[in-house]
This record gives C-alpha cells, sequence and structure tokens, in this order.
C-alpha cells in the first residue's frame, strides 16, 4: 500500500507546514526534538528484497508529516551483492527524490557476504512524500556479457533502517489543516490518537466518540489504527477531546460554553507542539452533529472555531457501496482502482511491477463460476525485433496467470480479453477441474503486471539497447463483477476479520449496533472505539449513524448486526439460551464446544453438515490471559448476525485489537468461534449456520441441493416422473377430445 501512495508525482514541498507554523522552533527547547528510526520492515516492506540485472532499481518510501520538518537523516543499508559482479564496474546508486546521494561501490572482500554502507541524506531534497531509489549497475568480469545473467542481482535486507532527526512545528490554531495533525496522510506509520472524556461521560458521548474513530479509520484505511481513552486526563500527544457544558475535563473547566455544535483546535497548555481538537456541544446530540459536521464538511473549515449548523442526509446509503469495495453494478476501470492513472506506467527495463489492490464483498456468490471478464490494454515502448524475450507477466495474489509477449508494435495484442478465476467458498467446478486461487472473495486483493524488457544479440553479445523503455496499462481497461448475487454462510468470523462483514455492508454502519455493559470499563470502551475505527478502515466511510446501547432492547436491535463488547456472560445471557452458547468466558472460567470436525479453513464446501455438530464440552479454569471472539445469529431477528468480543480482564480485550490488526493472523480466524492467547489464535467450526443474502430459486436449490447427490438424482427422478405423468395426461386428453369430436 505505501507503494501505492508514493508510485506517483514529484514530491511536494513542505510549504504548506511553514505557512501554518505560528512562530519559527526554539532548536533550544527539548521537546521540538523528534528522533525516528525505522526498519525497512517497519516502513511496510515485510520481506528483503532483490534487484535483479544490470540497472534494476527498487523503491522505498515514506512520508514528512505536516507538523515535522527534517533537519537530518541518514539510511544504514544492510545488503549482499553477488560475488560474480565486477567490482572495479559495479555499483549501487542511491537516489532522495530522483536526487542521486551515493554511489556504492563492492569490495573485492565483500563479494558474496553481507556488507554495510551508510547513505547520508541531504534535507534539502525531502518533501511531503519521499522514495529512496536503489539503482544497481551490474557488470560481469567478461568480455561478452549479459545484462539480464541472473547472477546479476543485490538483496536489500529488511533490517535496513532509516534516521531520521526532526523539528515539531509551532502550527496555528487552523481548522483548515484538518484532518491533520491528528491524521496525517503523510504519516504512514500506525494511528494512535488518544480520546478524552470528561469525568461524567454518557453512552451518548461514547456514540459520538465511536462515530469520530470510524471516521478517523476510514482515513487510515491499511495503518494500524488505536485510539486510547483518558478519562479526566490530558495526554501527551495530539488528541480529541469530547467536551459538554455539563461534562468537561478538568483542564477545560474555565472553558466557555456553546449554545451549538462547535469545533476549535487548540495548543495543549504544557506543551506549545500539541494541538487538541475539541468537539463540543451544549449535550451528547450536539456531539454527534458536530462529528457529522468534522467528517463530512472538512472541506468548508477554517479558523480556529468553526459551529456546525445542519447537516441532513438527501439519500441514505445502498449496500454494498462501501468505497473500499470494488462496484459490482458496473465494470470497473483500472483507473478507479489508483489514486492517480500515473501509478500505471513505468519506464526502465526491469521495472518494479504495476500492482493494482482492491476487495470484495465477502458474500459475493461465485459458485461455480466460469470467472471474472477483464479487458486488458496495455502500451509499451516498441522493441528493436520481435525475437527477443521481452514479456509481460500477469499475476493474481502472486498466482501466474498469463504471460504475454512484447513485439515491435508497441501495444496489446488482440487477444485481450480473459476471464480470471475466483477462489470463494468452492474450489472445484464440474468434474475434476481445480480453480485457480487467485481473486479472493471477502480479502484484499492484488492483480500484477511485470513488465521485462530483453536485451537484443549484437554479434555474439547480448547488448542493451539505447531505448528508454516505458510501460504502460491503459486506464481505461476494465474488470466487470456484475451478475452475481450476494448470498453467504454464516457465521463467518473470517469475513469480519477480512472486511468487517456483515457490519460494513452499510458502509455508515446505520444496520450496526455496538451493545456495552451498563457500567462500561475504560478498556470496553476503548474497544468499542477500535473496532469503530476498524470498520472504518474496512468500509473507506465512516459509521456516522451507527448506534451504540448498554441495554438489550428488543426493539433498538430488531432488523440490526449486533457487535457486542463484555466480559462477562451477563450480556450474553440476555442474548439466547446459555445452553447453546458454543464459547463462553467468565474470569478465570472458560467452556468451549468442540465439533465433530475442525476443518481449519473457511471454505464451506469443504466440511460435510455433521462437522460442525457437537462431539465435547470442555471447561477450564485458568488465571492467563485470554479472548474471544463468537459469532451467532442474532436472538432477535434471523439472518442477522451477532459476533461478540469476550475477554476473561478488561486487559484481555487488548488480544483483540492486536489480532484484528495483524494480517498474518486474519487467514488463522475462521468459523463461530476464535480464541486468542497471547500470539496464538484458534478457531472452530461449532453450532447451527444460517446464510445472510438471497439466490434465485433454481440456484438456491441446485447449491444446497449438490451436496447430496443421490438426493439429487432422486429429486430428478421424481420431476422426470412427474413431468412424463403430465405429458401423458395431456396428450390423452388431446386424443379424448380429438375422438369425441370425429
Amino acid at each position: 500500500m505505501v507503494n501505492r501512495i508514493l508510485k506517483f508525482g514529484v514530491p511536494f514541498t513542505l510549504l504548506s507546514a511553514v505557512a501554518l507554523a505560528q512562530q519559527p522552533t526554539d532548536p533550544a527547547d527539548p521537546r521540538s526534538l523528534v528522533q525516528d528510526s525505522r526498519t525497512v520492515a517497519e516502513m511496510g516492506y515485510s520481506d528483503s528484497f532483490e534487484i535483479l540485472g544490470s540497472q534494476g532499481s527498487r523503491t522505498i518510501g515514506f512520508g514528512s508529516r505536516l507538523d515535522e520538518v527534517v533537519e537530518s537523516a541518514h539510511i544504514e543499508l544492510d545488503f549482499t551483492a553477488s560475488p560474480a559482479l565486477a567490482p572495479l564496474y559495479s555499483h549501487l546508486k542511491v537516489f532522495l527524490n530522483n536526487e542521486l546521494q551515493k554511489v556504492v561501490h563492492f569490495a573485492d572482500a565483500g563479494a558474496g557476504n553481507p556488507l554495510q554502507s551508510t547513505v547520508q541524506l541531504n534535507p534539502k531534497f525531502f518533501g511531503e512524500y519521499n522514495q529512496i531509489r536503489m539503482q544497481l549497475i551490474g557488470h560481469l568480469d567478461k568480455q561478452c556479457w549479459n545484462p539480464d545473467d541472473p547472477s546479476i542481482w543485490l538483496t536489500l535486507s529488511k533490517t535496513s533502517e532509516l534516521h531520521l532527526k526532526k523539528r515539531k512545528l509551532k502550527l496555528a490554531n487552523d481548522l483548515a489543516m484538518l484532518p491533520a495533525p491528528f491524521f496525517d496522510k503523510r504519516d504512514f506509520r500506525k494511528l494512535f490518537l488518544p480520546v478524552v472524556f470528561g469525568p461524567n461521560f454518557h453512552l451518548g458521548t461514547v456514540e459520538a466518540a465511536a462515530m469520530a474513530t470510524s471516521y478517523f479509520g476510514s482515513l487510515a484505511e491499511w495503518r494500524e489504527s488505536r485510539f486510547p481513552v483518558f478519562v479526566d486526563k490530558l495526554p501527551e500527544q495530539h488528541a480529541i477531546v469530547f467536551v459538554t457544558n455539563d461534562n468537561r475535563p478538568d483542564f477545560l473547566r474555565d472553558f466557555p460554553d456553546v449554545s451549538k455544535p462547535t469545533l476549535q483546535i487548540v495548543s495543549h497548555p504544557d506543551n506549545p507542539y500539541v494541538k487538541l481538537l475539541l468537539i463540543q456541544g451544549r449535550d451528547d446530540a450536539d456531539l454527534k452533529t458536530a462529528v457529522r459536521g468534522l467528517a463530512l464538511g472538512t472541506d468548508l473549515l477554517s479558523g480556529s472555531v468553526a459551529s456546525v449548523n445542519h447537516i441532513s442526509d438527501v439519500q441514505p446509503r445502498q449496500p454494498y457501496d462501501a468505497p473500499n469495495w470494488v462496484r459490482t453494478d458496473r465494470p470497473v476501470q483500472f483507473a478507479e482502482l489508483v489514486d492517480d492513472p500515473a501509478q500505471l506506467q513505468v519506464e526502465g527495463r526491469l521495472p518494479a511491477p504495476i500492482n493494482l489492490t482492491f476487495a470484495l464483498p465477502p458474500d459475493l456468490f461465485t459458485w461455480q463460476s466460469r470467472g471474472i471478464p477483464m479487458e486488458l490494454n496495455y502500451r509499451y515502448t516498441p522493441l528493436v525485433k520481435d525475437t527477443t524475450d521481452s514479456s509481460m507477466s500477469f499475476r493474481v495474489n502472486g498466482d501466474f496467470i498469463e504471460a504475454f509477449k512484447l513485439t515491435s508494435e508497441g501495444i496489446s495484442g488482440t487477444e485481450k480479453r480473459m476471464r480470471i478465476p475466483l477462489l470463494s467458498d468452492v474450489l472445484r467446478d464440474q468434474g475434476d477441474t481445480v480453480r485457480l486461487p487467485s481473486f479472493r472473495v471477502g480479502n484484499n486483493n492484488e492483480m500484477s503486471f511485470q513488465f521485462a524488457f530483453a536485451g537484443v544479440q549484437d554479434g555474439h553479445c547480448l547488448a542493451v539497447t539505447a531505448n528508454n523503455y516505458q510501460a504502460v496499462i491503459d486506464p481505461t481497461s476494465t474488470l466487470d463483477f456484475t451478475g452475481f448475487p450476494h448470498y453467504l454462510e454464516m457465521p463467518n468470523l473470517h469475513a469480519f476479520a477480512t472486511s468487517g462483514f456483515p457490519f460494513v455492508r452499510m458502509a455508515d454502519l446505520s444496520e450496526t449496533v455496538f451493545v456495552l455493559p451498563k457500567i462500561p470499563s475504560r478498556e470496553e470502551v476503548e474497544t468499542l472505539l477500535y473496532l469503530a475505527g476498524f470498520l472504518g478502515s474496512r468500509a473507506g466511510f465512516p459509521g456516522l449513524n451507527l448506534t451504540v446501547s448498554d441495554s438489550w432492547n428488543e426493539e433498538l436491535l430488531a432488523d440490526k448486526d449486533i457487535l457486542a463488547i463484555g466480559v462477562d456472560n451477563t450480556l450474553s445471557g440476555r442474548s439466547g439460551d446459555m445452553d447453546n452458547l458454543n464459547l463462553a468466558v467468565n474470569a478465570s472460567e472458560r467452556f468451549l464446544r468442540l465439533p465433530v470436525r475442525n476443518t481449519g479453513n473457511e471454505f464451506r464446501r469443504w466440511r460435510s453438515d455433521t462437522d460442525s455438530d457437537e462431539r465435547q464440552n470442555v471447561s477450564i479454569t485458568a488465571n492467563g490471559g485470554f479472548a474471544a471472539l463468537v459469532g451467532v445469529e442474532s436472538p432477535v431477528s434471523r439472518n442477522r448476525s451477532m459476533v461478540s468480543v469476550l475477554a476473561a480482564h478488561d486487559t484481555d480485550l487488548r488480544l483483540v485489537q492486536r489480532a484484528l490488526s495483524d494480517g498474518g493472523k486474519h487467514s488463522f480466524m475462521f468459523g463461530s468461534a476464535v480464541t486468542l492467547r497471547g500470539d496464538k489464535v484458534a478457531s472452530y467450526h461449532v453450532g447451527d449456520t444460517y446464510y445472510v443474502g438471497s439466490l434465485p430459486l433454481l440456484d438456491l436449490l441446485w447449491f444446497h441441493l449438490s451436496e447430496y447427490p443421490l438426493l439429487l438424482a432422486f429429486v430428478a427422478l421424481l420431476v422426470t416422473v412427474a413431468l412424463a405423468t403430465l405429458l401423458w395426461r395431456i396428450v390423452t386428453l388431446i386424443a379424448r377430445r380429438r375422438v369425441e369430436v370425429d
């Protein structure tokens, strides 16, 4: 995702930050100094990566915050170069925003061994978005050598570390900065935004705070976001403060009352480099209006104080219109999947791949689908000869799909239409044909287009031509997801962990109710705010119509999806028959129903109907950390879902936050019950299932009867006999009438 943001455009300067500064930063103030060190792995590149071939390059991207300016920087490179490289001619060029910073030579003694090099980065070339590009100039110790030779390589370790020395800026109290500095899109690190309440906050205040964290979560998207709760206490960093006329933190006790929903930015009373966003109102209703004004009217805000007069919904949100989900009502152009069309263009002989990421609704019913139609168009620098091995390789989620030969024409061929197979809960089509695990329904998907321009033969040698190779995927290329109904077996905690389903089916969470205990703890409120931000990040839209309740009000919960947060069974007892609970947690006691067979995956068609039946009951008493997610059908409305977040102790709720924030754990979360112990995740398919969505009658019958071939054959026989009998009666009746007429 970092590459997706940084792929395009020339970095901007920090003039906007300077313009918003109140006064120059005091270098003598130790609070203004920031030491920032991060490894390549912490910058979003989970694996070490290779640079292949002469003139191959790779890029590391990062941003610079609005409220900080870089004074000095360097990167410590840990890498290993191929021992086949000729050290006299081979080297590594390091660029910062296309400005050459250093040339690293390879010594004879270090050939094939780990090497280290420190590269100083000139702060003059830093901008809002920054790219460190490393280009390998590889040369073999041969008279005749191939620039694409596989022995020309360099591996950069993910332990390479970037060090930044920065100074904080004193920003003006101007709402025009929003959402910065509370969320800065230039900052690719985790979002850590404290939420401050007065000592006597109400449930309505918590609901307004959940709307706000959902908004900031929708901005954070792929970044992990946390919203720690402070009650009548001031954090030492940028924070949101909720203030009503009758409930305000002690440090704002002398602040004047307001007569309408109000947004205001003030400086931290003890730290001029820290800002506080005050969301104010006469009561909780005003706070909710102020949050809606913050989320929907950011582009209208300026000055230090603004009041929200009125907000009305002209048209309600529709199901499945979450901005982060691909549209299924019409074909989608590639231009809609990127932030800028320049992301679809690359240059160089062996450029980095063009990557497109997107998510599909988890309940997209793709059973027996022939695949997804894609119309692909691309252009590239024409080749000198058609006999080279230049190609464009197409992959989906790391799986190779097809390779296209590049020619001297410079455009895609006539065979540009294809169908891309899907991976949903069914992997097998008719017969024994196995579908490739390509597009994953409910997960983030990535399409990758890798161009590779080969050298041309010059006598007995291969040489690199003088062309500056460029390639572009046409933005008008399309994917077509139309025609698929929505139907999914539940409970499905994998869909919840990866996509927030079924709650983000309505992007504004208008059909979601969060349920808390009567007297929630700080950790329970913090978990609620985290989950609201989590759902906002999955939808890409703030949940401005969510509901928070502390009672089991069936009228309120009717025809709604429920997200319950609690650390005891009092709430669970209200939600249904305790004897039918699949997992229960009460302090040190834990109870779990084990299924007949646990398949270890989320795919329905690999399980039989009896696999989820109860086989054993296990009851354990333990004093260690423990948390769980439990999915069931709503006890109030059929075909509605309830997910319960349970923990042995208040602090164990953080296990849920860590698990949902760790994408590596999502593949281990499925079924109706997920247990969390430290870094260990266990999931179970146990208990009754139900379905959400709808299918055409014929598809519905065929889908459910396909698991029972004998029954299907019997039903087919009955239908055949019935049709034959009906036809025989009709023919007999016609013959009888003909005789009577004669």
